[in-house]
């Protein structure tokens, strides 16, 4: 059973996410303790639509282990990997935020998957 409650949107965040990505569902916006969460899956190309987390605190950047906990709680069984571009590309529209990306390398999960230490799948 996840912790986190839906607190519903940001003021004009779902006009605007309609504005750019049409019929879509926007993300869900979730809160659990000192953590926000935006979930949902965004165009990465035409046809092509991932799971898109993006973790924040007020006060800092979330820890590792809160990250961890947060896609487990709330996107289970979905391969991540937190994106990490030149800086010459960087938003940073919000400095305590991190984004997760579902990942669609069959060839890195393949790697992951053979040196898994034989944990339950979560």
């Amino acid at each position: 059973m996840t912790r986190w409650q839906e607190i519903g949107h940001l003021a004009g965040f779902a006009e605007m996410w309609r504005e750019q990505f049409g019929e879509i569902p926007p993300p869900r916006a979730l809160k659990h303790g000192a953590l926000t969460a935006l979930v949902g899956r965004e165009p990465v190309a035409t046809g092509d639509e991932r799971w898109h987390i993006s973790i924040s605190r007020e006060d800092r950047v979330p820890s590792w282990d809160e990250m961890v906990s947060a896609v487990h709680e709330l996107r289970p069984g979905v391969v991540f990997a937190i994106g990490i571009p030149p800086r010459s590309w960087w938003i940073n529209v919000h400095e305590h935020t991190l984004h997760l990306w579902e990942l669609h390398d069959d060839a890195l999960v393949d790697q992951w998957r053979s040196e898994r230490m034989n944990h339950v799948p979560s």
